[in-house]
């Protein structure tokens, strides 16, 4: 997991899929995607990252206005679900939410600018660099799971050539970014 890796990079330690124990089935009590010891006022942090998409029946007239209102909306579902067993631990519930299109949640932009502030400081460079560098990955993450989603569904439907052409593409974009570490304008993708 990347935010996992973006978290060791930054000097902080943590542990992936940690379930609480509470009921009957731990799995289903998993609050933390990624348990930090100590994030915030030296607290141990739960993070739970999701993401929503805005084009359901239900969310997308609210989409169509306000910007990011999917994202709120499942970071407030995910502290519904996850706060009670979070405080029973002593640790600080933080929802990382972004919607399929890429706008992060309120809370998710104060975490990862928390996280960009500390690989600023461990990476020596300004905190802007550590924040584009931080979403640039997160959001090529996000295009990489998207892609493989839109594979997966057109594979289900006949579309395979249409749709393995365009994810062949976005996966050029992807190792190219990777390489280069920003996006060439000047190079060409494969036909």
């Amino acid at each position: 997991m990347f935010f996992f890796e973006s978290c060791r990079q930054a000097g902080i330690g943590g542990q992936m899929e940690v379930g609480s124990g509470l009921g009957h089935d731990a799995r289903c009590t998993r609050p933390a995607d990624m348990l930090v010891p100590n994030w915030v006022l030296g607290k141990p942090a739960a993070f739970d990252i999701t993401v929503t998409s805005p084009l359901t029946p239900i969310t997308l007239h609210e989409a169509s206005v306000t910007s990011g209102s999917t994202a709120q909306v499942a970071e407030n579902r995910k502290h519904a679900s996850n706060d009670a067993k979070c405080s029973e631990l002593g640790w600080v519930c933080v929802t990382l939410a972004v919607e399929a299109y890429g706008c992060w949640g309120p809370e998710a932009q104060t975490n990862l600018s928390r996280l960009a502030t500390r690989l600023a400081i461990r990476s020596n460079c300004c905190k802007s660099q550590a924040t584009l560098a931080l979403y640039g990955r997160l959001n090529l993450v996000l295009v990489r799971a998207n892609a493989r989603a839109l594979l997966s569904r057109s594979m289900a439907t006949g579309c395979q050539n249409m749709m393995t052409q365009g994810v062949q593409r976005v996966s050029w974009a992807v190792r190219r970014y990777d390489a280069l570490g920003s996006c060439d304008t000047n190079a060409k993708p494969p036909l």
